[in-house]
């Protein structure tokens, strides 16, 4: 896959190829719609057909994740802060997990991008010229697969899996105390604004209410062309460079040899001189 950003700017770190073996694949999505499910699915499959698989998620970074879950215990920090330390926990690992593992040829799944981090900040007020370009350093992925539902289905799901959350409600921002009333006003802005992301940056939209077998097979299935290029450079390795053979110099003229004397045994005598 090219290596390259959304903006164009250059890449976290060390000066990075112009191309990667490897290949980056982005479920996307709300909370409780059943990406980390998909993410397993797809990485226990792809390991078994002999690929190399890295899977990473918010809030994984070694740099800012330990930070954000604890700013998350409480609601102590501004929306600006929060966005900035989403942003800083993204960063860190596209420079240290994302590029290195692409460079070394693994399909690296991703549970959750950059998209789901913008929405976040967007309904709550962020700029969105700004926090477009503060993530404007994201690798264009190969493939960014949609899983869309409907907010009727997806209530029972959370009520299902541990009920609604915090921050996934929007309690930090929205006004009132009913967390349910919350969790429907937030969800509806949420997924509004994945609809639209889904249009303009053409996703593969996949229909998330039906079962996750159903949407696992339809993901599969779409996958399997975009790896089909690593299999064929598994199957097919670039042969060699061959360097290009020059005749070796021609020898330097040399001073002729001297004779060589003939061997003492071989030399004639004089004849006989007769007595006198």
């Amino acid at each position: 896959m090219r290596l390259a950003t959304f903006d164009g700017r250059p890449l976290p770190g060390p000066a990075q190829p112009p191309e990667v073996p490897g290949a980056l694949v982005v479920v996307e999505g709300t909370d409780s719609v059943g990406r980390t499910t998909q993410v397993a699915f797809l990485k226990e499959w792809l390991e078994a057909e002999g690929y190399a698989v890295a899977d990473t998620g918010l809030m994984r970074s070694r740099l800012a994740g330990d930070g954000l879950r604890r700013a998350k215990e409480g609601n102590t920090l501004g929306p600006l802060t929060m966005d900035l330390l989403y942003a800083t926990d993204f960063a860190d690992r596209l420079e240290n997990e994302v590029i290195p593992a692409l460079r070394a040829g693994f399909v690296v799944l991703s549970d959750r991008y950059i998209w789901s981090l913008m929405a976040r900040a967007i309904v709550r007020g962020a700029d969105p010229d700004w926090i477009h370009d503060v993530y404007g350093l994201a690798v264009v992925p190969s493939a960014v697969f949609y899983l869309k539902v409907d907010l009727k289905r997806l209530i029972p799901r959370v009520l299902g899996s541990g009920g609604f959350d915090y921050w996934e409600s929007g309690m930090d921002f929205l006004p009132g105390v009913d967390l349910y009333q919350s969790y429907v006003e937030y969800q509806t802005r949420m997924l509004k604004l994945y609809d639209e992301m889904a249009e303009r940056e053409k996703f593969i939209v996949v229909d998330a209410n039906q079962g996750p077998q159903k949407v696992y097979k339809a993901i599969q299935k779409k996958i399997e062309d975009i790896v089909e290029d690593l299999r064929k450079a598994r199957e097919e390795p670039a042969p060699l460079p061959t360097l290009p053979i020059e005749a070796p110099p021609a020898a330097a003229a040399s001073a002729p040899a001297p004779p060589i004397p003939p061997d003492a045994g071989t030399l004639p005598f004089p004849d006989p001189q007769p007595d006198g």
